[in-house]
């Protein structure tokens, strides 16, 4: 009886549903494969599959992910790795992500890399101690990606272009970082973006709300892996309000629509800060039990 041999299409359409611990094993099965892997078509293809994960980070070397589907079934597993929120001073500590790697500055230390998938940790260390991350970008109008690191030096020379304290993690989003920061003179809120093509900062675009009070609460997001999603809740009344910007993120004019309002929520006083939703994933950090 003669071996069939299956289509490519067909083949590829197989190997994009497993998870991505068994297509690491399977690159020593032939050379096809192995290049398939490499393929950013491919990655592509299996990151669209991908089903909305939250990653919740804690105080030990087990953190949690939680997968819900479309039916609201919600599933929790444990992640075990070296990569902690311990000791955390939040003063000198970044935690970011790129490209589903998870990034967390250990000051004076090196930044821990994490893929929560593989459960793998590695660390890019740096001789200068006075060296402060602020997160992963590349180029995005080259060809291939030549990840870039952004940080900072402490400096005597005051710089003009301060432009505000940004009051969130940097978010990543086709190789540029964005931050929401606010003006302080008209207290008017809006995301600013480092282009790591031109290697500038540069004011990005208004938001579509105002902050009316210190503590309400603002979250940027990445939505349909091309575009914002922003969420307000008020610490008052604990109304929430969501907006989506309307085309991809391309450097063009923003358009911000609003996707819901829920007027009044049961929900307890935030005891922990969303970090990413870069895809279809959120990482979030507690600050408590």
């Amino acid at each position: 009886m003669a071996s069939g041999k299956l289509p490519r299409e067909l083949e590829e359409e197989i190997l994009s549903r497993l998870p991505p611990r068994s297509l690491v094993r399977f690159r020593s099965v032939c050379k096809h494969w192995n290049d398939l892997f490499n393929d950013k078509r491919f990655h592509n293809n299996h990151f669209a599959r991908a089903r909305p994960q939250f990653i919740f980070l804690t105080e030990s070397k087990i953190s949690y992910s939680i997968d819900i589907d479309l039916r609201g079934t919600i599933e929790v597993r444990e992640l075990v790795s070296d990569f902690t929120c311990q000791a955390m001073d939040l003063i000198h500590t970044t935690i970011t992500a790129c490209d589903g790697l998870l990034f967390r500055d250990f000051w004076k230390q090196g930044v821990a890399v994490w893929n929560p998938w593989l459960r793998q940790v590695g660390w890019i260390e740096y001789e200068d101690k006075g060296f402060h991350f602020c997160g992963v970008g590349y180029d995005s109008c080259k060809p291939e990606k030549s990840y870039k690191i952004l940080g900072y030096f402490n400096c005597l020379r005051k710089v003009s272009d301060t432009y505000h304290w940004p009051i969130m993690a940097p978010l990543s989003l086709n190789g540029n970082l964005y931050w929401l920061t606010h003006e302080p003179e008209t207290y008017k809120y809006f995301i600013r973006c480092f282009d790591f093509s031109k290697e500038i900062f540069k004011p990005f675009c208004l938001l579509p709300c105002l902050k009316n009070r210190s503590r309400d609460e603002l979250v940027l997001a990445v939505f349909k892996r091309d575009r914002f999603s922003l969420l307000k809740q008020c610490n008052v009344t604990g109304k929430i309000d969501i907006w989506v910007t309307k085309k991809k993120i391309d450097g063009e004019e923003v358009v911000w629509i609003n996707l819901m309002t829920l007027p009044t929520t049961n929900l307890p006083k935030r005891n922990w800060s969303c970090l990413h939703l870069y895809g279809k994933g959120r990482y979030v950090q507690e600050d408590s039990d």
